[in-house]
């Protein structure tokens, strides 16, 4: 056996994103349990080649002697070989160039200053009251949690990053966990889901698009996708990334929910994925012992400092809370979380 066939290639992508100038951090940050949403944070960065969202979260839980009690899994299992194809062929559309069109001038040539997270990522962490009312607003529309902070979230990239008739394009990771074989538990176990709006789409239109996603099998495309770092070699792999660059190839950002964990002891938690040139707008949701929290932060090809990154969090924010608010929804605490259509990582 070749090392070429041992090698982790979903890591590898992210390894050559670094070689070429990316800062491929998970970031990670821990609160009193108690904490308001002004309260300083404990800071933690993990490399994504090494560590998924939920693996991450996992490790640094560990270190504490903390831990949740499982790690979320994709409940569809591992496809069929049909399955797969047509995944496959569901995602063709997106080998292509596409370039995103911005409010501002996009510096593809400008280098990453890498900024400790507190100096780069805005957060707001949600009291139990509002975190439930933001929940139940996503059940009293029928759409999933994700659904919702999505379409608040393009709401509030739209116009102020994105021109307002400009199409948006935003990356959602999917955990494969429980239905992908990979030499260990940390090592990334994902895919994405590739999400198209324009205009100004509800939270049910969302989810309408999601859920027809998921049908097609547009995550195990991706995840096939992912493989083809076989064929490009590591070399080839960095020749791309670099030509899709040249390119102006892009996307709008990554939207990324680690779901909700309930961890005794643990704190609240806040939680952002890495960013790149191609989605430099990076979102982040997580929901740890009925605390939901929400980061935002921007890449440098953007020119966005904190202050921008926060004022639009606070949009995204507002836009939520807002809403909950308009359709008369109260806080209901006992009631469960609404579950959201897949888990991502």
């Amino acid at each position: 056996m070749s090392a070429s066939s041992d090698k982790d290639w979903v890591a590898e992508m992210f390894s050559a994103l670094r070689d070429c100038g990316e800062d491929i951090s998970i970031v990670f940050g821990q609160a009193d349990a108690h904490a308001p949403t002004e309260a300083e944070v404990s800071w933690h960065e993990l490399p994504h080649d090494q560590y998924d969202g939920v693996s991450g979260l996992a490790a640094l839980l560990a270190q504490q002697g903390l831990s949740a009690a499982a790690l979320p899994v994709l409940r569809e299992g591992r496809p069929s070989f049909l399955r797969r194809a047509r995944g496959v062929l569901s995602v063709l559309r997106y080998l292509g160039i596409r370039r995103q069109k911005w409010t501002v001038e996009y510096d593809w040539e400008r280098p990453r200053v890498l900024l400790p997270p507190g100096e780069r990522v805005a957060w707001s962490l949600f009291d139990v009251e509002q975190t439930a009312a933001m929940l139940q607003a996503a059940k009293t529309a029928g759409v999933t949690v994700n659904s919702y902070l999505l379409a608040h979230l393009d709401a509030a990239v739209r116009g102020t990053w994105v021109p307002p008739d400009a199409g948006r394009r935003w990356m959602l990771p999917v955990n494969l966990r429980g239905a992908v074989v990979r030499p260990a538990e940390s090592p990334p176990h994902m895919s994405f889901l590739t999400v198209d709006v324009s205009d100004t789409p509800t939270a049910k239109v969302v989810q309408t698009q999601i859920d027809g996603y998921l049908r097609k099998g547009q995550h195990w495309g991706m995840w096939a996708l992912l493989q083809l770092g076989r064929l490009l070699g590591e070399e080839g792999m960095r020749k791309d990334i670099r030509k899709r660059e040249r390119l102006g190839h892009g996307a709008t950002g990554m939207f990324s929910n680690l779901g909700v964990w309930n961890v005794a002891g643990g704190g609240s938690w806040v939680f952002c994925p890495a960013i790149t040139r191609v989605y430099p707008i990076g979102a982040g949701c997580i929901t740890v012992n009925g605390r939901m929290a929400l980061t935002l932060q921007l890449h440098d090809a953007l020119d966005g400092s904190l202050d921008k990154a926060r004022t639009t969090l606070d949009a995204w924010v507002q836009s939520c809370l807002t809403t909950a608010a308009a359709h008369g929804v109260k806080p209901a605490v006992a009631d469960p979380p609404h579950e959201s259509n897949f888990a991502t990582a």
